[in-house]
């Protein structure tokens, strides 16, 4: 009878290892500098290749396969995940220092009760030279009659739908760790729910998170915030328009209102049919 493989007399300490480790979804290339940095301690054979150590995760069902195949312009991904791996987790683990935004983000601060099968998985731009932020009302007003602008990459993963959103560089703002995953807090997410709607349900739908977040957020951190994001538009008549309607009051939100407003602004894209706030010189949909 033969006598049984390293791998198998240390299976339990790699089982113990995967298990406690935060990571739950793994690249080949990382698996393989896993390979290396433990092969000594599990007392390895010389023989074995990292690709016969992942060939026996697999086999043991220490791991488990799962391919993400994309369309559009990001390449499709296999990852060797938990037993006990996440939707989430899986989402951060496609793309290198990617982090959950917008609807996701919203769900997994607690802004909403609504499960969503759309995961927003955003990766920033470089950092790129300010390029020409001159404004004017034409441009905004054409800008805001098309349509928002989608993402154009997106996979299946079980009853999940993938976006992959190529966001501004930002250095992460606003991003930190929920349960391993990384995602922007309160205060960024409602930013950013602020700029693209249609990635959180729309414009209700955002006015509702502002309403989940009163008591949560800070109204100073959410203004920092957006000012640290020096977007050419001018969402802070959004913000503000937004935080009234979800009834916040205070210092903050008056200093909002005092700033000057140059231009007329709109909450969405596409209004088919508006109300105007002169307060706060912005268009938001009838009914709202």
């Amino acid at each position: 009878m033969a006598g049984k493989s390293r791998f198998v007399i240390a299976e339990a300490r790699i089982r113990a290892f995967f298990k406690q480790s935060s990571r739950k979804a793994f690249s080949k290339t990382q698996l393989a500098s896993i390979f290396e940095e433990q092969r000594t301690n599990w007392n390895l054979a010389q023989s074995t290749t990292s690709e016969k150590f992942i060939d026996q995760l697999l086999k043991k069902e220490v791991l488990y396969l799962t391919e993400v195949i994309f369309d559009g312009y990001v390449k499709s991904k296999k990852l060797y995940t938990t037993e006990d791996v996440s939707v989430f987790q899986v989402a951060t683990s496609l793309i290198s220092k990617s982090y959950l935004s917008h609807y996701s983000a919203v769900w997994l601060n607690n802004l909403t009760n609504q499960v969503p099968k759309t995961v927003y998985i955003t990766f920033e731009q470089s950092k790129r030279p300010l390029a020409d932020r001159t404004l004017t009302q034409a441009a905004i007003d054409a800008a805001f009659a098309r349509p928002q602008r989608r993402t154009g990459a997106s996979a299946r993963y079980k009853e999940y739908t993938f976006l992959v959103l190529n966001g501004a560089y930002s250095n992460r703002l606003g991003v930190h760790t929920m349960d391993t995953v990384p995602v922007t807090n309160m205060e960024r997410t409602l930013i950013d729910i602020t700029v693209r709607p249609n990635y959180a349900g729309g414009v209700s739908s955002v006015l509702e998170s502002y309403r989940n977040a009163l008591g949560k957020i800070s109204v100073n951190k959410l203004v920092a915030t957006l000012d640290s994001l020096n977007f050419i538009y001018p969402y802070h008549q959004a913000v503000g328009f937004y935080l009234e309607r979800a009834g916040y009051s205070g210092k903050k939100l008056e200093e909002l209102r005092a700033r000057p407003k140059e231009f007329d602004f709109y909450l969405t894209y596409e209004i088919e049919e508006k109300d105007y706030s002169p307060q706060w010189r912005l268009y938001f949909p009838k009914g709202l």
